[in-house]
């Protein structure tokens, strides 16, 4: 079957492969839709992206690509089952589902606090996920179902929205909070809409890109500003005298100091962008002012997926508190994946999220 793969920076190929058989505790599933995440397009630019490889200076040297080139990508997935292994309960063909690709090795120091999401089988490794097919294998635990008011196109979106809504929890935002998002890719119009729904006073969003600050105004935010055009920490300071939480997720050290001095003293900002390099901040933004900066890193899964804020981004998708709609600006077949790549990349392109329909 056909999938496409990374060969390197800017060099994506459909290449011909064979199909995985399921086994005992694994799944087959035809893809409907499969969203391309912002970490592939990292990958797409800059080479295969570790996962917490702080000894390597969170990146893999390009004397080793070897070691992970080729590599599949795609993990933000929905589709039917088609196929199940032996040794798989509730799960039967025909079903609409998702999958969260959080694995565990439920044997690590992480695994056995309950924090999945931090398994040490992650530490250096990369996503693999062979989710840009017709077709994906994988172990039965992370198939979830799709509710019935849920389109697959829409369930495509639960995994970013999954880490929207961990990094809205982590915020410990509490009702009539204000709140300032700074860069409205997937991930913050996500957090918009989490934060929305959470109950936040007032949202501010700090993106360059005319679409995507319509596309935030759709989702709840109530003041979009253009970093290109004002200085955003001013303008926050004066209409708000600063927020209670900042979310960062541009991953550039001009948005995470922008994010740090518009959050009022003694309150929190969070980080879930993926930075392609160090960056410096001024300590004394945090000492000096007692902030709170915070990491989160995708969202729950294993034997607590059920639980997950993946799963409750199906549940607000269902219940009408999240419409992702504004999110999705298109949709490409196989042979256009790299041509979408290219337009996401693009800082005068109006696209927002693309999905793969293969």
């Amino acid at each position: 079957m056909d999938a496409v793969y990374l060969h390197g920076p800017g060099d994506l190929r459909i290449d011909d492969v064979e199909k995985r058989p399921v086994s005992p505790g694994t799944v087959a599933v035809d893809v409907a839709y499969t969203g391309i995440c912002g970490s592939d397009i990292h990958e797409y630019e800059v080479g295969p992206v570790p996962i917490r490889a702080e000894a390597s200076g969170h990146s893999i040297p390009e004397s080793e690509w070897d070691d992970y080139l080729p590599k599949p990508m795609g993990h933000e997935i929905a589709g039917t089952v088609s196929e199940t292994g032996d040794a798989v309960d509730g799960l039967a063909v025909g079903d609409r589902v998702t999958l969260n690709m959080v694995a565990s090795c439920e044997d690590c120091r992480y695994c056995a606090a309950g924090k999945y999401n931090l398994c040490a089988r992650g530490d250096a490794g990369v996503v693999t996920s062979r989710g840009f097919a017709d077709r994906i294998v994988v172990p039965a635990s992370m198939v979830l179902p799709v509710p019935e008011d849920v389109s697959l196109r829409h369930a495509a979106l639960a995994e970013p929205l999954g880490v929207s809504l961990r990094g809205v929890r982590r915020s410990g935002l509490e009702l009539t909070d204000r709140v300032a998002v700074f860069g409205a890719g997937p991930i913050g119009l996500g957090v918009v809409a989490g934060a929305s729904a959470a109950g936040a006073r007032e949202i501010f969003v700090s993106e360059p890109r005319a679409a995507r600050r319509e596309a935030a105004k759709a989702l709840g935010a109530d003041v979009t500003l253009d970093p290109t055009a004002v200085d955003v920490v001013e303008e926050i300071t004066q209409q708000a005298d600063r927020v209670e939480v900042s979310f960062e997720c541009a991953g550039a050290g001009a948005t995470l100091t922008d994010a740090l001095r518009s959050t009022a003293y003694g309150e929190t900002v969070v980080v879930l962008s993926v930075f392609e390099e160090a960056v410096s901040i001024h300590p004394n933004d945090l000492m000096q002012a007692e902030r709170e900066l915070i990491g989160s890193f995708g969202f729950q899964g294993g034997p607590l997926a059920s639980r997950s804020a993946f799963t409750a981004s199906l549940e607000h998708i269902a219940d009408g508190r999240i419409d992702p709609e504004p999110m999705i600006s298109g949709t490409v077949g196989l042979d256009e994946v790299a041509s979408a790549f290219e337009d996401l990349q693009d800082p005068d392109s109006d696209q927002i999220k693309v999905l793969v329909e293969p």
